[in-house]
């Protein structure tokens, strides 16, 4: 979860508790409220009611109950109750307010029917009775509080947005500060931070690109480092190669003749037959030595790139490789461009990361077909040789070699001729090996 999600939501259960609260107060208002009108009004009717109704010689009955009906039916404007007339045998006469709803009995209301006699000269001739109508004031309340409640919701809606945008506002900083990291972490080391306005992100900003400016600046001088060990490795690997071949595998050669003689007289004269396992066993040494020879200068060297170039090599790699491989696999090689100004040492290590590569295909996939694309293309810092090895096994990882370059062996030898090198699962199915060696930039590479 997001920090902005985290504080989307905090903002939201602040917000719904902010609703419950109001809904509450409300409530326990409403309550309040609604006691003390209904008593104020069940009072005020209770008072206005005549206890005593006088009849005078010339005064009938009739008319005077007639008049206090008419007083009764009159008294609707009185909030919050209903009056009913009664006879002493419990008849409705009169009633202010007849089709008010009562509605249900709130609770706290002292006394829910109130009644009180009335008279004609002293006389009990009926009770007045006093109801609550509950309806009439739950209606009321009911109606403010919706009102209040969409106010309420209103109010939180907008602050919720306010609050909402301010959180996106706020965490812009970390977001362009993620995105640095990303591509710092991508070995993008120019990436750096904009200048906030806030003072303390304003020394954050200044802190990250001095920090990301020194990184860049030691990844150069360590590239550039590297490179040069690269360089003078190549130049060391190619003189001891040149020596053992033209030197020391040289004198071998001429002496393999010599020593075939040498055990063919043995074979062939009796009297030099206590020399032959000697010479035997010498003619075995040299071929041995003969054998060690050409693998110290296939591990020096690939004598092929000087004899045939890089790409004539990688043919002739290819070819022998599926031909003598230990399990049938399908190589094809495509190549593009001309690497003619690569640099040996860059020609010297495409060259044995596709030797490692096949030969890890071999070791630790179970791929029956790998295609294997050389060519180069134009960067932002100059030509690129770029190697593109794909099988279609399963997603392997590439162990780190005892005797081979191994995954680890390779990225190092990209990083220090300043290149990239990128292994992983292929989107289509799969494993992808994707490499980018920059052409040598001076005479001296090229001639390493």
């Amino acid at each position: 979860m997001t920090l902005k999600t985290r504080l989307l939501l905090i903002v939201l259960v602040l917000m719904c508790l902010l609703l419950l609260t109001h809904g509450l107060l409300h409530y326990k208002a409403w309550r309040s409220d609604s006691v003390e009108e209904i008593e104020s009004g069940t009072r005020l009717a209770l008072q206005l009611l005549p206890d005593d109704l006088p009849l005078s010689a010339g005064d009938g009955r009739s008319d005077m109950l007639e008049a206090l009906i008419d007083r009764v039916q009159h008294m609707q404007d009185i909030r919050h109750v209903r009056i009913d007339l009664l006879d002493v045998g419990g008849n409705v006469l009169a009633s202010s307010n007849a089709e008010a709803a009562l509605g249900s009995p709130i609770e706290g209301v002292p006394g829910t029917v109130r009644m009180k006699p009335w008279r004609l000269n002293g006389e009990i001739a009926g009770f007045y009775r006093v109801l609550p109508v509950t309806s009439d004031e739950m209606r009321e309340k009911w109606e403010g509080f919706k009102r209040l409640s969409y106010l309420t919701v209103a109010y939180s809606v907008l602050l919720g947005l306010v609050l909402y945008w301010a959180i996106c506002r706020a965490l812009e900083p970390v977001r362009a500060l993620r995105t640095a990291l990303r591509d710092i972490e991508a070995g993008r080391l120019e990436a750096r931070l904009p200048i906030f306005t806030l003072p303390e992100l304003a020394e954050l900003s200044a802190s990250f690109n001095r920090m990301a400016g020194s990184l860049a600046e030691v990844s150069r001088e360590r590239s550039a480092l590297l490179r040069k060990i690269m360089v003078m490795e190549e130049q060391t690997r190619r003189a001891i190669a040149r020596d053992l071949h033209d030197e020391m595998s040289t004198y071998m050669v001429a002496m393999q003749p010599h020593v075939a003689v040498l055990s063919a007289a043995c074979r062939s004269e009796p009297s030099l037959e206590r020399y032959r396992g000697s010479a035997e066993a010498l003619v075995g040494h040299l071929a041995q030595l003969l054998g060690r020879v050409r693998l110290q200068l296939e591990s020096l060297h690939p004598v092929e790139i000087d004899a045939l170039g890089l790409y004539n090599a990688l043919r002739q790699l290819v070819e022998q490789r599926g031909a003598q491989g230990p399990r049938p696999l399908e190589l094809v090689l495509s190549l593009n461009g001309e690497a003619a100004d690569a640099g040996h040492a860059v020609e010297a290590s495409a060259y044995r990361i596709v030797q490692e590569a096949i030969t890890n295909a071999f070791k630790h996939s179970d791929c029956s077909r790998m295609l294997i694309g050389v060519s180069t293309e134009q960067g932002s810092d100059g030509r690129l040789l770029k190697l593109d090895i794909w099988d279609n096994g399963s997603a392997h990882g590439i162990p780190t070699g005892v005797a081979g370059l191994g995954m680890l062996g390779m990225r190092e030898r990209a990083l220090a001729l300043g290149g990239v090198c990128a292994a992983g699962p292929a989107g289509g199915g799969g494993w992808r090996v994707t490499v980018r060696l920059p052409f040598a930039r001076n005479e001296q590479e090229i001639a390493a």
